[in-house]
């Protein structure tokens, strides 16, 4: 029966059951579960008599490492609150950061100390040798500080694709949930080695290590910089279980640095993870031919309730493009702007019900009640409004349309661009794309559209013929659908903690290739 409400417990129970198997490895350095848990509290025990209370936001900023593990570990064992900060974010984002979580300390790698005192010279900063030196102490370690499972646990800060990033309130026991939930659907074993290539500042990263504590499987560290490093990193530790999202799959399959196809054996993987963003078939296809014995499946979630939904990999064929359907202990709804479930085919807003619903915005009420509301069905629950619009089929799959706050206004037409995307990304060639409204005051707003060539290796060049691209446009999409303007960009930027496709940038390139008034008017 399950004991474990918090993050302590959680690691507590792994080394009581799993004890001298390993936990955790980068390469250089590797613990055991049992002291991995001992590190924890010990480092723990430090953060308290550093003058730490219960419920200060300590910051996490620094290179993927087994210390950056046990660090994570300590600060809920603390009874802190940990904020987890990307180190290659800009200095106002980390100063944004900083300020609106109101940390009181934080844990930096060395070259980092300017980044995180430059707008807060009150801050205690730690590097992570002064509270872990890489050593684990032997004898019974302090008891963690009573928490429970509806404490916070941690403040997970959004992408801020669309304007600064919100702090999501994460509570212990979302954490919990979201391991439980998301092991069984993907049936992690203790047996399984995990390929943790996925930052470890956001939730998706972060719930690797969640899922290795509660099933005992292996968490493998590896930061990626070179393909090629990536595959013989899957192929010596023999992962089996590799997450990913579509940026990691872009540069992963990246032909200016990967001038030919892996040849390492790379059949131990048996599951593919993926969230974060929608999948091309160009990407879902590369991973599958790269990936010959693995699952693959593609999930989708909001920080705000962790995950909601994933399509099994026997249905990827058939339903390709598809969100799928709910994940355990999770009701999907469909609501129009009255609150009423739509019919098959109707798009609606989905909202989250059940498991893993975090606990608000930090510091930001009209934002949480926007979007953590009640229905009149369920009283006294809290549900999530996703702002996603989507529709669900005759048989209950669900298919995003767009954003609820991006359609594009043309012509007297609503576009989503993630229908204009859908059929961009289709053309031989073209690896993902990027769509947007431009202003135009005789129809509202003319289609922009950036793409990125194919980056599979072996495909022919790197450009596509944009006459023969632009005709492919006009075959497949409603005249109002068709862009204007097509841009060709190497490559996407990502945003912060989440590594998702910077869509403002993007916009903001585009629109200066072009000499276009940087606004658009997407609403």
């Amino acid at each position: 029966m399950r004991a474990e409400f918090t993050i302590s417990e959680l690691s507590a129970a792994a080394a009581a059951q799993f004890g001298d198997a390993v936990a955790v490895s980068d390469g250089r350095c590797s613990l055991t579960f049992a002291d991995l848990h001992r590190a924890a509290l010990a480092t723990a025990a430090l953060l308290v008599e550093a003058g730490v209370r219960p419920g200060d936001r300590v910051g996490i900023c620094m290179d993927k490492t087994v210390a950056q593990v046990v660090i994570t570990l300590a600060v809920p064992c603390a009874g802190a609150i940990l904020v987890p900060i990307l180190p290659a974010l800009k200095a106002d984002n980390i100063a944004h950061l900083v300020a609106d979580s109101g940390m009181v300390a934080a844990v930096c790698d060395d070259n980092r100390r300017g980044e995180l005192t430059s707008g807060a010279p009150q801050l205690t900063l730690w590097t992570a040798g002064q509270l872990w030196d890489g050593t684990v102490a032997r004898e019974p370690a302090p008891p963690a500080i009573p928490r429970i499972g509806s404490d916070v646990a941690g403040i997970i800060y959004s992408s801020g694709s669309t304007g600064r990033p919100k702090g999501i309130m994460i509570s212990h026991r979302n954490v919990v949930d979201g391991a439980h939930i998301t092991a069984r659907y993907l049936g992690t074993r203790r047996d399984d080695r995990i390929g943790s290539v996925l930052s470890l500042n956001f939730d998706y990263g972060l719930n690797q290590l969640w899922q290795s504590l509660l099933t005992g499987a292996r968490l493998c560290l590896h930061t990626l910089i070179l393909p090629g490093d990536l595959f013989r990193f899957v192929e010596s530790e023999r992962i089996t279980v590799l997450p990913v999202m579509p940026a990691i799959v872009t540069r992963m399959f990246d032909p200016r640095v990967l001038r030919r196809w892996p040849e390492q054996n790379l059949s131990s993987v048996r599951t593919v993870t993926t969230s974060g963003g929608p999948v091309s078939r160009t990407m879902a296809d590369q991973l599958r031919r790269a990936f010959t014995e693995a699952e693959l499946f593609l999930m989708y979630g909001l920080t705000e309730a962790f995950r909601s939904t994933y399509l099994e990999p026997a249905q990827l064929d058939k339903r390709f493009g598809s969100i799928g359907r709910a994940i355990p202990d999770v009701q999907i709804l469909v609501l129009d702007p009255a609150g009423r479930e739509v019919g098959p085919g109707e798009p609606g807003e989905l909202v989250h019900r059940g498991g893993c619903i975090a606990k608000g915005y930090w510091n930001a009420p009209e934002a949480t009640r926007d979007r953590f509301r009640t229905l009149p069905e369920f009283p006294g629950e809290t549900v999530v409004f996703s702002g996603d619009i989507v529709t669900r089929d005759d048989e209950g799959f669900l298919w995003f349309v767009g954003r609820r706050d991006a359609m594009i206004k043309t012509s007297g037409f609503r576009v989503s661009p993630a229908e204009v995307e859908e059929v961009a990304n289709q053309f031989a060639g073209v690896q993902s794309s990027v769509a947007f409204g431009v202003a135009n005051i005789e129809i509202g707003a003319d289609i922009a559209l950036a793409y990125v060539v194919d980056a599979a290796p072996g495909t022919p060049g790197e450009t596509v013929d944009e006459a023969e691209f632009r005709h492919f446009l006009r075959r497949r999409l409603p005249g109002h659908m068709v862009p204007r303007y097509l841009v060709s960009q190497p490559s996407f930027p990502v945003t912060g903690n989440q590594g998702k496709i910077d869509r403002r940038s993007v916009r903001d390139t585009v629109l200066e290739v072009l000499a276009l008034p940087a606004r658009s008017t997407e609403v």
